[in-house]
């Protein structure tokens, strides 16, 4: 329920104020101070981050049992890529959830010094799909949200900004959306507002690059683990969990529009040719 009020404010102020109304995420002067209000009286943002770096692993020329996210990209491993960014947006405590073939993350990153962030190594013991994974660090990521992160994705994005959104919405779980179409889409989105009205893990059909793709980073809050569904063997993100949300009103989307790409291990070569793009797009 809301109230009418009137205040006064300074005109620099306002001036100010003004500038953060961009007719999408801040729709009017109104929506701009409860925007800042909410951010202000909520809890710090968040600095803790969960990488999702198990799953199938691959083979690659001689490589056995390769996570997907040690696949080389200018010399770099994508999860290197991710790491970096969840630094660059002052993220550094970080857990890691690995599978098959996670010795080979552990042993390059070590405990993350070296990347400027601490790493947390979490290794599945039996696959549990990306939904009953998460569940394995329920209490351990406390009690503010926390973002989840694919860690076979290259992308350049204000987590900050995305998390004035989620809180601002009082989302339960809020999905970056890119308009970017050269991607290898994890699903894609429909928005009402900040809510997202329907979901597609692999839409087919023509249209559908029209349509916003979740770029494979997530904002979850602490009560998340409520609603998981840790017994599937099989449960994932996008097929289960997040289709379920969007049925009770309680997904949203954050839209960016600078480049993402994440791995098609249908065609590795010309993947990596894209992500190689990217990355020299956005200067990572």
């Amino acid at each position: 329920m809301k109230e009418r009020l009137t205040i006064t404010l300074d005109s620099e102020l306002l001036k100010k104020l003004d500038g953060t109304i961009d007719g999408f995420n801040i729709r009017n002067r109104s929506h701009a101070i409860e925007r800042i209000l909410d951010i202000t009286l909520s809890q710090s943002a968040p600095k803790k981050a969960v990488v999702l770096a198990g799953g199938d692993t691959i083979i690659l020329g001689k490589q056995k049992d390769l996570p997907k996210s040690m696949v080389m990209v200018k010399d770099k491993p994508l999860l290197e890529y991710v790491i970096k960014e969840l630094k660059r947006n002052d993220i550094t405590d970080i857990y890691i959830l690995m599978g098959r073939g996670g010795e080979r993350i552990s042993s390059y990153f070590g405990d993350g010094t070296l990347f400027g962030v601490k790493l947390n190594y979490i290794k599945e013991e039996s696959p549990k799909g990306t939904e009953g994974a998460l569940h394995l660090v329920k209490g351990l990521v406390g009690n503010a949200p926390f973002f989840v992160v694919n860690g076979d994705n290259i992308v350049r994005i204000n987590l900050m900004d995305m998390y004035k959104q989620h809180v601002s919405t009082s989302a339960l779980a809020t999905i970056a959306l890119s308009t970017s179409t050269i991607v290898a889409s994890p699903g894609v989105t429909r928005l009402d507002g900040f809510r997202i009205s329907s979901f597609v893990e692999k839409p087919t059909g023509k249209g559908s690059e029209r349509n916003l793709v979740s770029a494979g980073v997530y904002l979850f809050s602490p009560s998340i683990f409520n609603v998981l569904n840790p017994g599937s063997r099989a449960a994932m993100l996008e097929r289960d969990l997040f289709p379920r949300l969007v049925s009770a009103s309680n997904l949203y989307g954050y839209v960016f529009s600078t480049p993402f790409g994440s791995l098609d291990t249908k065609s590795i070569p010309d993947s990596t040719k894209k992500l190689e793009r990217i990355v020299d797009e956005i200067g990572v």
